[in-house]
């Protein structure tokens, strides 16, 4: 850590403008600096000092009455699912009373010295404590906040809560076994997930009470746990998700092995995943958020320069993907762009699923773009973005290793004929769900009890996310007719229709109650509901089953059914229009009604970026290349 002074003053640079800014609440701020200047014992509390208020300028609170109110609905409820969906529907998005309330300006000295006191006594009593340094003390154990959440005597609260955990650890110094021991034990506490929840901090206390929110709250309660216990932490963030649809950031924890190397993990993690670098996510991109502001980010090097939206204006990132991708560089001559003057930066962006997201920058003046440390296999572009224009600096490209990048610019001398099956990739989780429908029965039976039932099909191949129809033999009149999920399947079929003589049946909904989610949409009914996003989530594991009570019995001749899946399949009876990419700009291909699960278009330019619209329904696409006669996602 270094520590400038400057001249005829007794404090650092930093800290000195820090007491500036601070106005009347610069003798609070004094009061902490002379309380650890009085004994040598002291100095390095009085640097940790030095740490908080130089850097203090560049955080706050936001104080925000609707996340008040949501907090007060929270504390008098169970967290679940939907729960922040259902408050903003019926209270409204934004109550418009926002404040700022920059700590520099409401700190105290109390909480400062009690904030300090008590991370040295993490730091210095807990034996694992000396395998990492005063530096990394004062990012990953000292910090009172992380983001701009209330500020709360948190660590004492945590501590109380978490240390007991630990208790028979107290003599090892192994970091990576106290770690892993606080790990199993959040994973066992458990978390209630809310994926729609977005607003301003809930707060540490609020977190520990309720463990509920996206991943962002995730990764804040997690770093509150370790740090509470000493146990260096952080959290790793990408900027914008390159491989999915307008969701711009995900956020995960660090925490340092016994050598002192980060280590990134996720909530769900195991040993394994740990210790192997196990991740499904593409990233791009990863940067880690700090207390101490970055020199190295955009907004220190250039202070007079418009600053894009998004994660690059924040001077408190700092870029660690070579934690992640250490090998990996572009370099890149940027197209020219005379037409709108010159540009000083260059951005490196990733396509957000309607247009392009920078994620890392570079400068021109040696007129090649370097980047250092870039994730393969990912779709990207350079681009000139300014005030007032934002134009391409390259053709699109997949990088696929150092110094391999792949352009894409649409063929007009070579044209194909192209079959499409979808227009956004195959979530990530998917290929464990769609197991599921494996051994899943069709069955029909006269008695409410089933005891008669007769197996009409077995699912014999895990689902492919589009409907699939049955013809059957079967010549025998049922009552009754389900469907029977296999074992270990929660049921997780969305939609079923039996039909007879060429007619879809109609009944009343018969099966098991019960669904894990407690949502309407995820009981028997969805089967039934016409809607191919809502499926059955059923409480047990085994034998849950759906189906229809008709009024008289019926021949079955067929079944069209279609099993847990995200309804980005083709569908019959929508309206598509294929995008292609030539000079940077989309050009459509034509509109055309789907009358069966795949789309045919001929006469396609090739070699190109092409982009899938429903213009009947839904909003998720990505990019995608047409190789061997097959979509390849991007």
């Amino acid at each position: 850590m270094t520590l400038i002074f400057a001249a005829c003053s007794r404090y650092p640079a930093d800290v000195e403008k820090a007491l500036k800014l601070a106005g009347d609440n610069r003798a609070e701020l004094e009061k902490v600096l002379e309380h650890y200047s009085q004994k040598p014992e002291d100095k390095m509390k009085l640097q940790s000092a030095y740490f908080l208020i130089g850097n203090m300028p560049y955080h706050f609170t936001v104080h925000d009455a609707r996340m008040e109110s949501f907090k007060s609905c929270l504390a008098e409820n169970e967290p679940e699912e939907g729960m922040f969906e259902n408050y903003t529907k019926s209270f409204g998005l934004n109550t418009g009373n926002i404040e700022i309330q920059p700590d520099i300006n409401h700190i105290t000295s109390e909480f400062l010295i009690r904030n300090i006191d008590f991370s040295f006594q993490l730091w210095q009593e807990t034996p694992w404590g000396q395998n990492f340094s005063f530096d990394d003390f004062c990012e990953e154990i000292l910090p009172y906040r992380l983001s701009n959440e209330p500020i709360e005597y948190w660590k004492e609260e945590y501590y109380a809560a978490f240390r007991p955990v630990i208790d028979t650890m107290a003599q090892s110094n192994r970091l990576d076994e106290v770690f892993f021991t606080m790990l199993r034990h959040i994973q066992e506490i458990g978390w209630n997930w809310d994926s729609n929840f977005g607003c301003h901090g809930l707060g540490a206390s609020t977190l520990l009470q309720k463990r509920y929110g996206n991943c962002k709250e995730q990764a804040e309660y997690i770093t509150y746990v370790l740090r509470s216990v000493g146990i260096p932490s952080g959290i790793n963030m990408v900027i914008q998700n390159p491989d999915d649809y307008l969701i711009r950031n995900h956020l995960w924890n660090y925490t340092r092995n016994i050598s002192g190397k980060h280590i990134g993990f996720g909530y769900y993690d195991s040993y394994q995943n740990i210790t192997e670098g196990i991740s499904f996510r593409k990233n791009g991109k990863i940067y880690q958020q700090n207390y101490a502001l970055q020199k190295e980010s955009l907004p220190v090097q250039f202070k007079d320069k418009f600053i894009p939206s998004g994660g690059l204006g924040n001077v408190l990132l700092r870029d660690v993907s070579f934690e992640y991708f250490p090998d990996t560089h572009i370099s890149i001559h940027p197209e020219s762009h005379n037409k709108f003057g010159k540009s000083d930066i260059v951005y490196l962006c990733v396509f957000n699923g309607k247009g392009w997201t920078p994620v890392a920058w570079s400068k021109t003046s040696n007129e090649i773009a370097k980047f250092q440390n870039v994730e393969p296999n990912i779709l990207y572009q350079l681009r000139f973005i300014e005030r007032t224009w934002d134009i391409a600096a390259s053709k699109p490209f997949i990088f696929h290793d150092n110094e391999k990048a792949q352009f894409l610019e649409a063929d007009t001398t070579n044209y194909q004929s192209m079959k499409l099956l979808r227009k956004f990739r195959l979530p990530l989780s998917w290929p464990d769900y769609v197991l599921r429908a494996v051994g899943g029965k069709f069955q029909g039976a006269n008695r409410t009890d089933f005891s008669d039932s007769v197996t009409l099909h077995i699912i014999q191949e895990a689902a492919d996310m589009s409907y699939v129809d049955i013809q059957l033999e079967n010549r025998e009149k049922y009552k009754y007719v389900r469907y029977l999920s296999s074992e270990g399947g929660y049921n997780n079929m969305a939609e079923v229709q039996f039909y007879s003589n060429g007619k879809l049946l109609s009944g009343m909904v018969i099966g098991t109650d019960g669904a894990k989610d407690q949502f309407p949409n995820s009981s028997k009914y969805a089967l039934f509901d016409n809607d191919p996003l809502s499926f059955f989530d059923s409480v047990d594991a085994d034998g849950s089953w759906a189906g229809l009570e008709f009024d008289m019995a019926y021949q079955i001749e067929a079944i069209r059914y279609i099993f847990r899946n995200d309804d980005n399949s083709i569908r019959p009876g929508d309206t598509y229009e294929l995008l292609y990419h030539k000079n940077g700009q989309w050009f459509s291909s034509g509109r055309k009604t789907a009358d069966t699960t795949i789309l045919h278009y001929e006469n396609v330019p090739s070699n190109t970026l092409y982009r899938l619209h429903n213009l009947t329904r839904g909003k998720e696409e990505r990019p995608f290349t047409y190789e061997n006669g097959k979509q390849v996602w991007w």
